[in-house]
């Protein structure tokens, strides 16, 4: 996989990502149990500030475009210190994953809540510009505790009942 970007939002995350194959509803609780897997394995997570052309070339020595892009277009007073890119590394070794980030972010990954859920898959142009390449982007939300998930969880479905678009069709108002 190429990651590309992977924000915050008002109802939890995404990630944008280039894959050979297509992600489904299925995948998801695949790849939610390996998310639960990396968590348990306690990881430390550090800030580092790198030379913006160190950056580059580490992120495209490891097939990271869509990050090396990112730090060649970001403006120089976009960071901390001037000519410098903040990025996070998650665990230590050449393995570490590294991403580009403003943070902050949790000293180790224990302290992230377990209470999570992946809730969709949609389709994204690459800087939102359908010339550029089509990545999957992966939806989820992340909660303190398994209680206010499933709470929010719960206020989804009652929605999606009450959907007017779903209830225009099948109380015959929309034709």
């Amino acid at each position: 996989a190429k990651l590309a970007i992977g924000p915050t939002i008002d109802t939890g995350f995404y990630y944008d990502v280039e894959l050979d194959e297509n992600i489904s509803l299925d995948d998801l609780p695949k790849i939610e149990q390996k998310m639960r897997e990396i968590l348990g394995r306690k990881l430390s997570v550090t800030r580092e500030m790198w030379d913006r052309p160190k950056a580059i070339a580490m992120f495209e020595s490891r097939g990271e475009s869509y990050k090396a892009e990112l730090i060649r277009n970001a403006p120089e007073n976009d960071t901390t210190e001037i000519g410098k890119i903040s990025l996070y590394r998650q665990g230590s070794g050449d393995d570490a994953f590294i991403d580009l980030c403003r943070g902050p972010h949790v000293p180790n990954i224990d302290k992230i809540s377990p209470a999570f859920k992946l809730t969709k898959v949609a389709g994204a142009y690459w800087r939102g510009d359908s010339n550029n390449k089509q990545l999957q982007r992966i939806y989820g939300t992340a909660w303190a505790n398994e209680k206010d998930l499933k709470q929010y969880l719960t206020m989804l479905e009652e929605a999606e009942k009450r959907d007017h678009r779903k209830l225009g069709r099948e109380l015959g108002l929309f034709h």
